[in-house]
């Protein structure tokens, strides 16, 4: 209970990035949802690739989360620490930021 403000925190804070359309979470559960095109077509295949790239990128940087489609879900075990909060967050919007960056070299997304 002590450490639930500062995840939920870090959690809400993830709203900051382009690629981030929304974040929920209770307690030590959180979820990310990403919407690379949110008035394109074929929606659903950008949502899977996205949740994909995020994914591979978060692995790369240590993080395990769980994708589902374009949401990454977290839940840490519950005697992680104020500093593993941190660090934990700071490669989520790592990962997320080199998959904004991914999508838009490849011209696939755009923050306008």
């Amino acid at each position: 209970r002590a450490i639930t403000p500062q995840f939920q925190a870090r959690l809400h804070a993830l709203r900051d990035l382009p690629l981030v359309g929304d974040t929920r979470g209770m307690g030590l559960v959180g979820c990310i949802e990403c919407q690379a095109d949110p008035d394109g077509t074929d929606l659903l295949a950008k949502d899977y690739d996205v949740g994909a790239r995020i994914d591979a990128h978060c692995q790369a940087l240590g993080l395990l989360v769980r994708p589902i489609i374009n949401m990454c879900v977290v839940s840490p075990p519950l005697i992680i620490t104020p500093d593993q909060i941190d660090e934990m967050f700071d490669m989520l919007a790592e990962g997320i930021r080199r998959t904004t960056h991914d999508l838009t070299r490849e011209g696939l997304w755009s923050a306008t």
